[in-house]
């Protein structure tokens, strides 16, 4: 690492570029490879969104799309370990009528789009790196302000206010009935099980081992503290928190219109940042979002009422660069399924039995090319639920057996889900529907000026002396068409 405003040599470069044993290594190396030439992978596994049987349910009429964004700031000048990080969360209520009506005569209607949408915005800050409560050490003082952020962010959209703190805790019970407490798989402070077993409720809990008693938080079920640092940057915990704030703010409204209107839930399409999967040491919270969607399907069915549209669509990744490198052979208007042994061999590279997904998916891989040519990676999940992917079998010839979970009629939401993203494709973006933009934007921590901010924020918040560099840019004049 170089000193404080030490700056590489020009040529630097260069030993690097000409090193025989780096050539002779990238030599060694090769990357996923698409067969253009002979495409029968790809097109074998297509299927024209006109040939998918729709399934019975009522017009959809309104959207709801969550996204996050998170940043980390250092909070003193002179000591890059002091950090603070930021979290914010926003979901956005597009009416699918309103919006569609805003570009009536060809030039879309400002004022008609602004009124086809509602945000909710919820945020929090977290401790970083030596910074902590009174009496507390780091990782205990994220732990704290963690399980604080959580169990304070809340919406009201259908009465009471309602946290992600209980959002948690019915993902762990079901559909309009939050489990009364949790089981967590160890104390984080002592490392123990437990005898009896550790648990928390919504106020919290202590440690069972009478060596320990520490205090214990409703969110560490979620493990995030497992990759704090003391002393370094904590993006990755950050990143964990605000996935699983996304996803919990989805389950909130979603569990709201259950509660209120569950005859409205088969009217929304809900569309969540990313796939539907939790990845690191949240992910076995997967089995808490699949049992919480199978009880919702089989609640809804049993009142004959349509369960709603759920979908994950990705931005970035390994399968969105996939899915623009095979484009070319994929007509506008289908949908490519996803399949194991192609996840394995032509993305991932994992042997061809390799059990892709089985720890952190609940929602399906599919590719689609709208009707206008953008490519789509989308999620969607099992109904009335189940696994999304099963572990590879074969014949005796090598070819695969497909499982329930490559049928298409395992996802008879997936025709309608479809025709819906295909009337709400955005030009802003290469590749974009305009809820998924809205919430971003909603949802967006800005560089620049708003990174100063929230620095700023930090250092009064922290009674530290203030940056001048950020004060600066605060203060200085707006240039001519600067953004």
């Amino acid at each position: 690492m170089p000193y404080d405003a030490e700056r590489a040599s020009r040529i630097g470069h260069v030993p690097i570029a000409m090193s025989p044993a780096i050539i002779a290594a990238m030599s060694r190396w090769i990357t996923p490879a698409i067969d253009v030439d002979e495409p029968a992978h790809i097109t074998s596994r297509l299927v024209a969104v006109d040939d998918i049987p729709r399934d019975q349910r009522p017009e959809t009429t309104f959207t709801i799309a969550f996204d996050g964004s998170n940043q980390e700031d250092v909070a003193r000048v002179g000591f890059p370990s002091i950090r603070v990080g930021y979290l914010q969360i926003a979901g956005v209520y597009v009416s699918i009528a309103q919006f569609l009506g805003a570009s009536r005569t060809g030039l879309v209607n400002a004022r008609e789009l602004e009124r086809s949408q509602i945000t909710q915005t919820v945020n929090a800050v977290l401790p970083g790196s030596n910074v902590h409560l009174p009496g507390m050490k780091g990782k205990e003082s994220w732990r704290a302000e963690l399980d604080r952020a959580y169990s304070e962010s809340s919406i009201s959209d259908f009465g009471s206010p309602f946290t992600l703190s209980d959002a948690l805790m019915t993902i762990h019970g079901g559909p309009g009935r939050p489990a009364s407490s949790v089981r967590l798989s160890k104390c984080p402070t002592c490392g123990s099980s437990g005898t009896p077993q550790q648990t928390v409720d919504l106020k919290g809990g202590t440690c069972t081992e009478p060596l320990c008693s520490a205090a214990l938080y409703t969110t560490d079920v979620l493990r995030a503290y497992e990759e704090f640092s003391e002393d370094g940057e904590n993006i990755r915990p950050l990143n964990v928190s605000m996935n699983l704030a996304e996803r919990l703010l989805l389950v909130a409204y979603i569990d709201g219109f259950f509660r209120a209107q569950p005859q409205n839930l088969g009217q929304g399409l809900f569309i969540t940042d990313g796939p539907l999967a939790v990845y690191g040491p949240t992910a076995p919270l997967k089995s808490r979002f699949l049992e919480y969607w199978s009880q919702l399907c089989a609640t809804l069915e049993s009142l004959n009422l349509a369960v709603p549209l759920l979908v994950g669509i990705e931005k970035t990744g390994e399968f969105v660069d996939h899915a623009q490198a095979i484009a070319d052979h994929i007509p506008n208007g289908y949908v490519m399924a996803l399949d194991v042994p192609y996840i394995n061999k032509y993305i991932v590279n994992h042997d061809e039995d390799h059990h892709y997904g089985r720890d952190e998916f609940y929602g399906r891989r599919f590719i689609f090319k709208t009707s206008t040519g953008d490519v789509l990676v989308i999620t969607v999940p099992r109904v009335p639920g189940g696994v999304p992917y099963e572990k590879p079998r074969f014949q005796a010839n090598g070819d695969a057996i497909p499982g329930p979970s490559d049928s298409l009629n395992s996802y008879p939401t997936l025709r309608a889900t479809l025709d819906v993203l295909d009337q709400l494709q955005t030009r802003l973006y290469p590749n974009a529907v305009i809820p998924v933009a809205l919430a971003h934007s909603a949802s967006s921590l800005p560089l620049g000026t708003g990174q100063s901010v929230l620095t700023l924020l930090a250092q009064r918040g922290l009674g530290m002396p203030e940056d001048s560099i950020s004060l600066s840019r605060l203060k200085a004049p707006r240039r001519p068409g600067g953004r």
